[in-house]
């Protein structure tokens, strides 16, 4: 038995049934120990662990839409759940399991917008909700909310634009509505008499004023590339910068307990950061996570992330050295308008806690999870390209191999029992392997083409991930079109500017093709 650093590698000499579940274990005759057994001739056959998954989903909430695109989530102290995505919903969540819309699919009349769009960020006071829209090429940017005193039957709130100016993320306090506002600060708004919103006060200095997190007369907040920034708000017409610290990335998201700000800081993951001397915060600690840590909460000596990819959950009993917990990653449930490929990853931009309950905001529905934070188990990651792992053009009688990597992000070692591969054209090797904690293995992909045309093909990992234990990759080679190895077409474009750009000009240098959309 070879041992290359915390992996052991083995060839597999039998075929194994797909245990996906407990039940099945049993039924094909899976050990539900760690462990291994030798098979006839002497090799060693890896075994799975029985592990029960730290989340475990209670609900998943459908309502009139499959495809909210859930931007953010906060959870009140009387069980509602509020909502901002392509429309504004309340929920009764005071049963995690049996969750309930109060009332959905509602949107903003907006001077001058058709639309009516949805909302990016909310806070409540009262029976007041506020929300903001930073606005996009198709809708204006604007700050208002719900009156939700009959939760069934909101009724909107004046709706308040100002010249150049962009709403962001928006906390509450002392009766003082604190918006951010990009570059241009942070906000100091009140509703007057009549209910309509006036800025008395604004906070400069700012990068990029992004997530809110109100304390009273203390403001923290998440600030883009500038990081974490304080501020004190005891005069709410004149607040003033009180200290700042450095978090990496982009910061967006920001939560409060006692002296610690937990800090959604984009590509930086989780950073956590000292402010019992809101002058001279400083960094304590950091948790390092793939995808992107968009938002934030906090509850019962946890952290909630919701990092673009997954959901995720860090013990900070000691704050200072985040002890990963657990994840779950989510993808769109139903017909999918490519049915020979794996679902996608369905991305993840809301999160709220209660004690062991958790609220996730998912790109299409609401979910809700408890939460086993004694249960070890392991957590089997594959990088996005899963969806689609292209060999490029290869002449038959050629080869092309790939890496793929597989990472164990969970708290004990992943089992790999079988790394098949479907398609003639198309192996893996090595078959089998056990995986520590926090490591990665790199299996090995190869497309050996058979005919000139495109071949597909499929990878199946089967492991003792109790949350996923079959993940399925795709695998194309000589696909026709812009693809891996392919010469990039000439192409022309007028830009924003009104002058013309052609793909030649990038000749003998990389180009990076970026698709995106605006909501």
């Amino acid at each position: 038995m070879s041992r290359t650093n915390d992996f052991h590698w083995h060839r597999q000499r039998r075929h194994i049934g797909f245990c996906a579940l407990p039940l099945l274990f049993l039924l094909t005759g899976c050990s539900l120990e760690p462990g291994s057994t030798d098979t006839p001739d002497g090799s060693e056959n890896l075994q799975a662990g029985g592990y029960l998954s730290p989340l475990v989903q209670l609900q998943r909430l459908q309502g009139v839409e499959d495809h909210l695109h859930v931007d953010e989530v906060r959870l009140r102290g009387d069980g509602l759940l509020l909502q901002c995505s392509y429309t504004f919903g309340v929920v009764d969540a005071t049963d995690a399991a049996g969750m309930q819309y109060l009332s959905q699919n509602l949107k903003h009349s907006i001077p001058g917008d058709t639309r009516r769009p949805g909302c990016i960020h909310l806070a409540s006071e009262g029976n007041i909700v506020y929300t903001t829209h930073r606005g996009n090429i198709r809708n204006p940017t604007f700050l208002s909310g719900w009156d939700i005193t009959d939760p069934e039957t909101p009724v909107q709130l004046p709706v308040l634009q100002e010249p150049d100016v962009r709403y962001e993320g928006v906390d509450v306090a002392n009766g003082n509505i604190f918006v951010g506002l990009h570059e241009k600060g942070l906000g100091v708004y009140r509703r007057d008499e009549d209910g309509n919103f006036q800025r008395f006060g604004t906070a400069t200095g700012f990068t990029n004023a992004w997530g809110v997190e109100a304390r009273d007369d203390t403001v923290f907040v998440a600030d883009g590339a500038g990081g974490l920034v304080i501020v004190d708000a005891t005069d709410p017409a004149h607040p003033t910068v009180l200290g700042r610290a450095p978090t990496g990335g982009q910061a967006s998201g920001v939560v409060v307990d006692g002296d610690i700000a937990y800090v959604a800081a984009g590509s930086a993951g989780l950073v956590v950061v000292d402010v019992s001397d809101l002058a001279n915060p400083m960094v304590v600690g950091t948790a390092e996570m793939p995808g992107s840590a968009v938002r934030v909460d906090y509850s019962a000596g946890q952290v909630f992330v919701a990092a673009w990819n997954d959901a995720r959950v860090y013990d900070v009993s000691l704050p200072a050295t985040p002890r990963f917990v657990g994840a779950v990653r989510l993808t769109k449930e139903g017909n999918l308008p490519d049915g020979d490929r794996p679902a996608p990853t369905s991305r993840i931009l809301g999160i709220a806690a209660r004690n062991d309950e958790v609220f996730v905001g998912n790109w299409h529905v609401l979910y809700s999870y408890r939460l086993h934070s004694e249960r070890r188990a392991p957590n089997i990651r594959l990088p996005e390209a899963a969806s689609m792992i292209d060999f490029g053009p290869v002449e038959i009688g050629q080869s092309n191999t790939l890496p793929f990597q597989v990472t164990n992000q969970g708290t004990a070692p992943l089992t790999l029992l079988s790394s098949r591969t479907f398609g003639s054209a198309f192996t893996a090797e090595p078959q089998q392997a056990r995986i520590a904690p926090g490591e990665t293995a790199t299996l090995s992909l190869t497309f050996r083409p058979t005919t000139k045309e495109m071949e597909k093909g499929y990878l199946q990992i089967l492991s003792d991930d109790p949350q996923a234990p079959l993940r399925t990759a795709y695998m194309v080679g000589n696909q026709p079109g812009l693809g891996v190895g392919m010469p990039l077409p000439e192409i022309t474009a007028v830009l924003l500017d009104g002058s013309r750009w052609s793909s030649s000009e990038t000749r003998g240098k990389v180009a990076l093709l970026a698709y995106f959309a605006t909501f």
